[in-house]
Formats: structure tokens, C-alpha cells, sequence
């Protein structure tokens, strides 16, 4: 990708859209380098009529402090794993992070691991980027809007097969380390702003699941995207592993005859 191309900001424009769109690379982390380039962000949201995130974050139930509570039907861990196996992860998590996975025991194997990666990773700020954008959003009377729903993730987390949650939860206890250099390693390219880096990151991080997270979601979340824009001005935020590669959201969006372009970002964020 050329140079003026290594961004996470980009303009979306040309057929049926009136009114000039955006579309931004988003991370769910609270580390202070995703937020370089704020001020740049709200004012593209300023320009617009709506910001749509993956998924509308007000569809996320709150147990009251502010901490998501999602309930899906799962086994316990306990039962799932051979007990010494279970005390062995138990322990590492304990030892680790402090945690106790018997009071995350009743969650999908995945939800745990996606728990667990917020752990590993810098705690700068008080909420996730994804988040801090629809908060802004909102404050300037915003529409906010999803481009998936929170169902539809939900139902896609229960297409993958439990046996590879259970070991990729498993793999992850017995290999901390290495998995937190890996995810400071994508913490790393997305200060820098490449999204085909990132992509080619996250589709091998994916493995034999590219088809399912990837692939089919980009093909559907650039109609989406699409759609929107011809609706309204709007702020799109999505992750940014889904931006680049053949079958990237950017690709499908000029495959529908819209014109995207890079907009370098003032402050970090791109190379």
C-alpha cells in the first residue's frame, strides 16, 4: 500500500451518496495511543448527521457499574475441561491478573478470552475508543446508529465451534506471555496507522476462521456501510482489521461504484 494510503481515516463519496461520509479503523483499547487523534475525529463527526459503531453500544445490558452483562447458554468451564487442566488455568489466571475464572465460569469460552485480552493491554483511559466516539457522538446530538447488531455478533460467536474456544481459551493460560507480546505487537501497528498490516495481523490471528469473522462480515457490513451513507452523512467506526485486503470493506465499497480516499490523520494513527 502506498504510503499516502497508510491511514485509518477515510473519505467516502460518489454515487448515490450526497453528502460526504466517513469511514475510520477503530481498536477496542484504552490505551492512550488509539486516542492521538481525537480532536481530528470529532471534528469528521461534526460534519455528520450520524456515527454508526459495529453494533449500537447502548444494546449492551449493564449489570449497573457500567460493566457489560451478556448471557448465552454455555456449559461451565469446569465441566468442559479436565479438572487438573481447569486448576492449572485457574491458577495462571489468579497468579497473573488477579482473576477468578470460576466467577467467569458460566460465560462462553471466547467472551472469557476477549476479557482476558482487555487485561493485557494499557488501561490509559476510561473507556475503549470505539466507545469514546459514540460518547461524542451522542453529547452533539448525534444519531447513533450499528451496522451490525448485537444479535447478529452474538449469533456469530455461537458459529464457532466450541471445541476451538475451548483451546484457544486453554492455549492462552499456558502461553501469557507470548500472547501479550502478540497483542502489544497489534497494539503496535495500529499507533502506526497501517491498515494492510493490521488486516494481514488480524486474518492470521483469525486462522481457519477468516471466512466466518472476516471475509462474509466485510461483504455485509459495506452494504451496510453503503447504505447508510446514501441515507446521511456518517461517521462509520469500525475495526479496523476489516478495512484492507481483496475482500476489505474499502475494496467492496468501490466495487459498489462509491469512491473512497485516504485522509491522513494530523496526529498518529497512520505511518
Amino acid at each position: 500500500m502506498k504510503k499516502s494510503k497508510r491511514t485509518l481515516l477515510w473519505g467516502i463519496s460518489g454515487g448515490a451518496v450526497k453528502t460526504p461520509s466517513f469511514l475510520f479503523g477503530t481498536m477496542h483499547v484504552r490505551d492512550q495511543l488509539a486516542f492521538s487523534a481525537l480532536p481530528q475525529l470529532y471534528a469528521c463527526i461534526d460534519q455528520c448527521q450520524a456515527l454508526a459503531t459495529e453494533f449500537r453500544l447502548d444494546e449492551l445490558p449493564s449489570d449497573g457499574t457500567g460493566t457489560a452483562r451478556i448471557s448465552l447458554a454455555s456449559p461451565p468451564l469446569d465441566t468442559l475441561y479436565n479438572p487438573s487442566v481447569y486448576r492449572r488455568m485457574k491458577k495462571a489466571l489468579h497468579r497473573y491478573f488477579g482473576l477468578n475464572l470460576d466467577s467467569m465460569k458460566y460465560l462462553p469460552p471466547f467472551f472469557v478470552l476477549n476479557f482476558i485480552n482487555e487485561q493485557l493491554l494499557a488501561k490509559d483511559m476510561p473507556m475503549s475508543l470505539d466507545e469514546q466516539l459514540s460518547t461524542y457522538a451522542q453529547s452533539q446530538d448525534k444519531e447513533c446508529l450499528g451496522v451490525e447488531t448485537l444479535a447478529e455478533q452474538l449469533a456469530l460467536l455461537e458459529k464457532i465451534p466450541l471445541k476451538h474456544q475451548l483451546k484457544s481459551l486453554r492455549t492462552m493460560t499456558e502461553k501469557i506471555g507470548s500472547h501479550r507480546r502478540q497483542l502489544l505487537k497489534l497494539g503496535e501497528l495500529y499507533a502506526a496507522g497501517d491498515p494492510i498490516r493490521i488486516y494481514k495481523a488480524t486474518r492470521a490471528g483469525a486462522g481457519g476462521l477468516r471466512k466466518l469473522l472476516i471475509f462474509d462480515r466485510n461483504r455485509i457490513m459495506a452494504d451496510r456501510i453503503a447504505e447508510l451513507c446514501q441515507t446521511q452523512a456518517t461517521f462509520v467506526a469500525i475495526g479496523a482489521g476489516h478495512l484492507a485486503g481483496g475482500k476489505g470493506v474499502l475494496r467492496f465499497l468501490k466495487h459498489k461504484g462509491l469512491s473512497v480516499h485516504p485522509i491522513p490523520l494530523s496526529s498518529g494513527l497512520n505511518g
